[in-house]
This record gives C-alpha cells, sequence and structure tokens, in this order.
C-alpha cells in the first residue's frame, strides 16, 4: 500500500438523515480510527459506526447541525520484529514505512492545531500556556468592562432621554418669562384664581402656581402709572411696567412662577383697582 494523501482526518456536517460517510485517507487498521462529535457545543465520542468499502456507516445518523471528525490515530510503536538473516518481506517493509508515514501525518496534524511561537522566540511552553491564560482572562475583563460601559452609556441616553422628555413639556415651570408671556398670550386666560385689593400703598402676592396676572385698568387710573416688580425668595428678579398714562383701555398678562412675590405700585393717592390670578390654559 502507498500513502499517496498527506490527510489524517475529514470533516462532515450530520442532517439526521445520513448514515454513510466516506473515509477518503488510507488506515492499517479499523482501530486506528476515531470519531469525534460536536453538537451543541458538547463533544462526545462516536463508536456506533462500521466500516465497509472505504465507507464508515453508522448505526444512529449524526444529528442535523452535528459537526462530525473521522480521524486517524496510530499508536506511536513499532510493532516488527527483524530477525538476523531472514528473507525481509516487501509487504511487511512497505507497512511498516506506511506507519512510519502516517505517524508523521499525525504529529503534523496535532502540531498546525498546536499554539506554537516565532522561530526567534525563546519563550518556553512551561512559560506560554500560563500567559496565554492570563490574556484570555485579561481579555473576558475587558469584555465585561466594555459591556459594563455600554450598559452605562444606554443607562445614561435613557436619563437623557427622559430629561429631555421632562425638559420639553409644556409646563409653564420650563419657559422663560418671555415664553411663559407667549404661551399665556396663545392659550388665552384660565380660571380666576384671587382678587387683590390695590390701596394707596400699593399691594404684594404670592403666585401660588405657574400662570400669570392679568392686570386691568379701570376708570379710577386714568392717566396714571402702574407698575410690578417680580421676586424670588425675597430676591429681585426684575421689573415690569405695567400700564401707562392716557389709554383709554389697557391689561396685561404679566408672567410668573410659583413662590414669586408680586409687589405693586402705583402713583395714585387712595385708588382702588383689582387685579386677577390666572393660569394659562392647558397648565393647570
Amino acid at each position: 500500500m502507498t500513502v499517496s494523501t498527506t490527510t489524517n482526518k475529514i470533516s462532515y456536517i450530520g442532517n439526521g438523515i445520513a448514515t454513510e460517510f466516506a473515509i477518503p485517507f488510507p488506515f492499517l487498521e479499523t482501530a486506528h480510527l476515531k470519531v469525534y462529535q460536536l453538537l451543541n457545543d458538547i463533544q462526545t465520542k462516536r463508536t456506533d459506526w462500521t466500516v465497509s468499502n472505504g465507507n464508515m456507516i453508522f448505526e444512529t445518523p449524526p444529528a442535523n447541525g452535528a459537526q462530525i471528525v473521522i480521524l486517524r490515530e496510530v499508536p506511536l510503536t513499532q510493532e516488527t520484529d527483524y530477525q538476523e538473516n531472514e528473507i525481509l518481506a516487501a509487504e511487511t517493509l512497505e507497512r511498516n514505512f506506511d506507519r512510519l508515514t502516517m505517524q508523521v501525518q499525525q504529529l503534523k496534524e496535532q502540531s498546525e492545531r498546536a499554539v506554537t511561537v516565532d522561530i526567534f522566540d525563546d519563550t518556553q511552553a512551561a512559560d506560554l500556556l500560563p500567559s496565554i491564560r492570563t490574556a484570555v482572562s485579561d481579555a473576558a475583563a475587558y469584555a465585561q468592562e466594555a459591556k459594563q460601559a455600554e450598559e452605562n452609556v444606554s443607562e445614561a441616553e435613557m436619563n437623557i432621554s427622559t430629561l429631555l422628555e421632562v425638559k420639553a413639556n409644556v409646563h409653564v415651570d420650563n419657559l422663560s418669562a418671555i415664553g411663559k408671556k407667549n404661551i399665556s398670550s396663545l392659550s388665552g386666560l384660565g380660571k380666576k384664581v384671587v382678587s387683590l385689593v390695590f390701596g394707596a400703598s400699593g399691594c404684594e402676592y404670592t403666585a401660588p402656581s405657574n400662570g400669570a396676572f392679568f392686570i386691568g385698568k379701570n376708570s379710577e387710573i386714568a392717566e396714571e402709572y402702574l407698575y410690578a416688580d417680580i421676586f424670588k425668595e425675597g430676591l429681585f428678579i426684575y421689573a415690569k411696567g405695567i400700564i401707562s398714562h392716557g389709554a383709554s383701555s389697557l391689561n396685561l398678562l404679566l408672567p410668573v412662577r410659583q413662590g414669586d412675590l408680586v409687589r405693586f405700585n402705583h402713583n395714585l393717592s387712595g385708588s382702588t383697582n383689582v387685579f386677577h390670578f390666572i393660569y394659562a390654559n392647558g397648565c393647570e
């Protein structure tokens, strides 16, 4: 027999039906054949097979998707005992050479699956394996850190999204003074909360909620001046000129936030005026 191929193994994928698989390489004994199966990441050794006409026949067909490897594993021994001056049969000599060739091919197949170093690298095998294990462990740790970082980014994005949703709502508290005034003007007046008596010395009122003061002029304050100062937690925020003199009909919507202190002043003596605190529609 000759050994005309350099391979000593063949791989197949089962389909749950086929039971017969070709063995495309020579072998001396069926005992030299080994069969391994990988299914669902579990490796097993198959022994339920026979050989007929160069084919391997399984009793039970390999499952669909199962990986099958037929491998030739020749014992690394030499069992022929040559005798002095005996006639050396060509078949015996050839079989031993075939066995040696198969053993070499077997070692070659194993070495090709082994981890090696560069020819100029003096790293010892005993040192190489621990470094590989350390690298694998470090890679797993880095992967976990990357996964955690990705989860943190995802959580941050969700928090930002939630924050943007909150900040983008139509509640008047999220608007500037100008924005509140514009929204109030667009939405129209809401419900009346309180009437304020505006005496000679003016008056003060703390806004109970986000909304606006609707300040109307009555006939008693014709050709006079009104203005309001807005305070937040005791601090002056801004002043609003309200009504100029000489107008026959005036009113103004003055936006405020909850807790703002509104202080009204005027230059009248003994005049009484009514002010209403209202919500902008849709902002209750």
